[in-house]
């Protein structure tokens, strides 16, 4: 589970890790850890074995959890493909709604992932490529999600793109990045976490604004510690801020 807030906010539950839950329902799994590999099996299974996919979703209500993450992370085309990107994000939302139901104060978040490797900031296409891959993601999740969540985003640039594409269909924008295990306030490209929150664009930090939130996730606690403090203080203060992690086994890398 995770939580959003700021200092005058009730905390926000966020759900649990939707592959290592639908893993443990029956979901194939494998692969290097942040691969496009690993998760193809979770991504097909939004067609595939959609029971399994909203009993998972369920799980989470059912612990707590005030928002849900559309299972479409996997579902990008260096996963499932170009031509079949859209039928499996499609399929997320429908799920990730159909889960909600008639359910109060809970909301669905779109989720804009890397559009390669995890956790590769050296792999994140160009300004045009991605403004082109999370538009078609936006847009097919549009119509089942109550906010958009650009999660482990590893560099400045990606987040931005993602968000742009993301802000230009009506719906709130949560960021997400994912940070280097130095703990020193510094994104796995190395980029401080004020640049971050630059490159989203003056507009972003305007009253108004689509931007809603800032967290960071899939980040080691140490980091997420002094990474926070930066994060509020580069934030007006009404845009929440906040955190959620992932099941992984910390292995840090050389140097």
């Amino acid at each position: 589970m995770a939580a959003t807030a700021d200092a005058g906010a009730t905390v926000m539950i966020m759900d649990g890790g939707m592959g290592h839950m639908l893993r443990r329902l029956g979901v194939t799994v494998e692969g290097a850890v942040g691969s496009v590999e690993r998760f193809l099996g979770v991504a097909k299974a939004n067609e595939d074995s959609p029971q399994l996919v909203e009993s998972a979703h369920r799980a989470f209500l059912d612990a707590g959890a005030q928002v849900v993450i559309t299972n479409n992370y996997s579902c990008i085309p260096a996963v499932v493909g170009s031509e079949e990107t859209v039928r499996y994000v499609t399929a997320a939302g429908k799920v990730a709604r159909q889960a909600v139901g008639t359910s109060t104060g809970v909301l669905v978040a779109g989720s804009l992932p890397p559009l390669e490797a995890s956790y590769r900031h050296d792999l994140v296409q160009t300004p045009e490529r991605l403004a082109a891959d999370y538009t078609v993601i936006a847009e097919a999740l549009a119509p089942y999600v109550d906010v958009f969540v650009c999660e482990t985003m590893s560099c400045a640039r990606e987040a931005a793109g993602a968000y742009a594409a993301g802000s230009l269909l009506g719906k709130p924008m949560w960021v997400s990045w994912a940070l280097s295990e130095k703990a020193d306030g510094t994104l796995l490209s190395g980029e401080t976490v004020e640049a971050a929150v630059e490159a989203l664009g003056p507009k972003a930090l305007e009253p108004g604004s689509p931007l809603q939130a800032c967290f960071f996730n899939c980040s080691q606690a140490e980091a997420v510690e002094v990474a926070l403090a930066r994060l509020r203080a580069a934030l007006p203060d009404w845009v929440r801020i906040g955190c959620y992690a992932n099941g992984f086994k910390t292995v840090h890398s050389e140097g």
